[in-house]
């Protein structure tokens, strides 16, 4: 039985909206500003380039065959350079780094309401949360969906009440100096903001259950990076303009303290009420992406093919969701998720370089798949941004790659001891990988 396709395109912006806006962008608003003063919205602006030349992988990919199938970067790499290791290896990496950001996202949530309610066990809290998403995702996408959508709803609303009466506070005497630490500082910040712009490809996983996907997913991708953009904007516009960046600096809740200056007693319950919608719309994000990682493997005889098996009355795979929450909550109650935090971030980075690779060689070494593509920017085009996306992406990464880089080597031959095991039990099955490689 094949995934069910029960989302439209606002289930896609809400998938990707609310997995991109964390809650940082309410809590630690402000600590980019001991580097670089009230410049930190300009960084946002400066990184939509950078974002969008590494999102244009998608946009071309998406919109040939391979956007109506879940996989993402994993598929599109394999299928380009017909290799399955290739593609394997890069997901592998994103796949490690999505269960530590599950992980953080949990606990974190989980501390973040003990604070509020006076409570000692955020553990607990973390895990209700977990197992509340686990079980919103088994009983469907479809529902899936319209948790998320309203989810992301309440969240948009959460900043609309935040940002639009700021505007009308913002004193532009606290962008003098907008540089206070030259442009070295600047330049300083802007791989940490980068990070806020992780998650956007997740929305490629869910072109197996997105209704007309190969036409939508493209083009919510684009909308969908540049609102998010909007968002951060604003957002920190607010911020900067409203206090000096000595204070939010200095502060872990940043907006509260910005919106106590405009807003009557409720507004701090507003930052909360934002602050736990993008836990919430961040976990609920991962926990479809992650599974329908393992349901792509599975489906490509990579691991255990039962992993790809569908429920027949949700369409969903709840094996896989069922070995994600495990293995979750195993680093939950061990603590030992810094073991896969250490190669999170730099797994993220990797798996985008590797698609931007993957990009550049497209037209070159599977022209047939290229000339299905909808949207099919000029080669000369595609050799720019991808370059542009690679360099970029490599001068923010690797001090980080370096410095975990025996790490890295470990967690290369894990993933290549499974996917060895799971080639030689598909090959004694007599599955035909060739024949995969070219659906």
């Amino acid at each position: 039985m094949k995934l069910q396709r029960g989302l439209n395109k606002w289930h896609g912006y809400a998938l990707m909206i609310g997995g991109m806006v964390g809650s940082g962008i309410f809590v630690v608003t402000g600590e980019a500003g001991a580097q670089a003063g009230p410049s930190v919205p300009l960084g946002y602006i400066v990184l939509l380039p950078i974002l969008l030349a590494s999102a244009l992988g998608y946009l071309v990919y998406l919109s040939t065959p391979l956007g109506n199938s879940p996989g993402g970067a994993y598929i599109h790499i394999s299928r380009t350079f017909k290799n399955y290791f290739v593609g394997f290896i890069f997901m592998w990496f994103q796949y490690i780094a999505l269960l530590g950001v599950m992980t953080v996202m949990s606990i974190s949530f989980g501390e973040f309401v003990a604070s509020l309610l006076d409570f000692d066990h955020p553990l607990l809290i973390g895990t209700a949360l977990l197992l509340f998403f686990f079980f919103l995702n088994v009983t469907g996408v479809k529902w899936f969906g319209k948790i998320q959508l309203l989810m992301t709803a309440i969240l948009f609303v959460a900043i609309l009440f935040l940002v639009i009466p700021g505007l009308f506070f913002i004193e532009f005497n606290h962008y003098k100096p907008m540089f206070p630490f030259g442009l070295e500082g600047f330049l300083s910040i802007l791989p940490s903001l980068f990070f806020a712009y992780f998650g956007f490809e997740q929305l490629a996983q869910a072109g197996g259950e997105m209704k007309n996907a190969q036409k939508e997913l493209p083009k919510t991708m684009i909308r969908g990076s540049i609102l998010t953009m909007v968002i951060y904007f604003l957002v920190s516009f607010v911020a900067f303009g409203v206090l000096p960046y000595q204070q939010l600096a200095a502060t872990q809740t940043a907006m509260s303290d910005v919106a106590s200056t405009y807003l009557p007693s409720y507004g701090t319950w507003i930052v909360n009420i934002g602050i736990l919608m993008a836990f919430a719309t961040t976990l609920n994000s991962l926990m479809m992406v992650v599974s329908r990682i393992l349901f792509t493997f599975a489906d490509d005889r990579i691991i255990p093919p039962v992993l790809a098996k569908v429920s027949e009355r949700t369409g969903t795979p709840n094996l896989a969701l069922v070995i994600n929450v495990v293995i979750v909550l195993i680093l939950l109650w061990t603590n030992t998720m810094n073991f896969v935090m250490m190669i999170a971030l730099q797994g993220m980075f990797l798996m985008y370089i590797g698609h931007s690779i993957a990009l550049i060689a497209l037209p070159y070494k599977n022209p047939e798949l290229f000339a299905q593509a909808q949207f099919k920017p000029s080669k000369g085009l595609i050799l720019i941004c991808g370059l542009f996306a690679i360099s970029t992406l490599l001068f923010f990464s690797y001090k980080m790659l370096l410095s975990v880089g025996d790490v890295l080597i470990v967690w290369t031959v894990v993933g290549a001891v499974v996917y060895a095991l799971g080639k030689r039990s598909g090959k004694k099955a007599n599955f035909d990988y060739e024949k995969k490689l070219s659906l």
